[in-house]
């Protein structure tokens, strides 16, 4: 692939399943788009078949996943979705939805990745732009704080801590490449703590999710169909959705990201704060 190129898929792929909080059966189809598009979700189940770009502005919600929004097109827990695009270098591309939320699948990226890799990827003629930042940039709320550092590739350091165990206290720092995020990230499921469960249930927000889709921390003991793919991957599922969060940059990230527990909140205002800054490419 030359990172200095726009690219796009060279075919469609579809992937069908239960969606993790709505409970619904979507479908996902990946369609290829033209230079300069970016990422555009589609709602084919709408009347005039309404989009919404997948950008830091159209965030509208991020209590445990994050939502974009444009008039009637509403699309729920998009992060897993951007990250396999994001680590395929895909530019351009349009995600068709049949329902409000893509299928979890099995609570990672991998799924999406998956098809990406059947789907094919073409060079476009068109140069690509990167996101970047001259000066470092902080937040903290609530218990995360995050802060990016100007750097020439795009890498991650992650700390997570849930005092639910001696196995939730998680730090991984990285390079993020295409192969880097296929092998140490792209698996990581989502997961939530025991005494998470009731409160998300009574939302509403967990209504597809089982244990085929998502690990549970109850004290020392993990809950999951199949057991940990990796022994921190709680951190690593962190950083997964870092890397879906920041694509809403709209252009891939050259920085360094050091996070002490984030969630989606604080890396959608990172990714905010970010978009206002008046230098952003080159």
């Amino acid at each position: 692939m030359n990172p200095d190129k726009q690219h796009t898929i060279e075919k469609s792929a579809s992937l069908t399943g239960i969606a993790l909080h709505t409970g619904h059966r979507a479908r996902l189809t990946f369609q290829p788009a033209p230079i300069n598009t970016g990422v555009i979700f589609r709602r084919m189940d709408l009347p005039g078949k309404p989009e919404v770009h997948a950008i830091g502005t159209n965030v509208t919600e991020v209590m445990r996943g994050t939502t974009i929004e444009d008039g009637p097109a509403v699309i729920h827990t998009v992060e897993h979705v951007l990250a396999a695009l994001m680590s395929r270098g895909i530019d351009n591309i349009y995600v068709e939805m049949d329902r409000p939320e893509p299928p979890i699948a099995d609570g990672s990226s991998m799924p999406f990745l998956n098809i990406l890799k059947e789907a094919g990827r073409i060079e476009q003629d068109a140069v690509r732009e990167y996101f970047t930042i001259d000066e470092v940039q902080t937040i903290e709320m609530e218990h995360a704080l995050i802060t990016v550092v100007p750097d020439d590739k795009f890498r991650i350091s992650c700390t997570v801590k849930y005092d639910q165990s001696i196995l939730d206290t998680q730090y991984l720092s990285m390079t993020v490449t295409e192969k880097s995020f296929e092998t140490d990230l792209s698996e990581a499921r989502t997961f939530c703590s025991y005494f998470e469960l009731e409160h998300l249930m009574k939302a509403g927000l967990i209504r597809g999710g089982s244990l085929d889709n998502a690990t549970v921390i109850h004290g020392g003991t993990i809950y999951s169909k199949d057991g940990l793919r990796f022994d921190d991957e709680f951190v690593r599922h962190k950083m997964l959705d870092i890397v879906g969060d920041f694509s809403l940059l709209g252009k891939p990230l050259k920085a360094h990201i050091i996070a002490a527990k984030p969630g989606h909140p604080s890396n959608v205002t990172m990714v905010q704060k970010m978009l206002k800054l008046t230098s952003g490419t080159k």
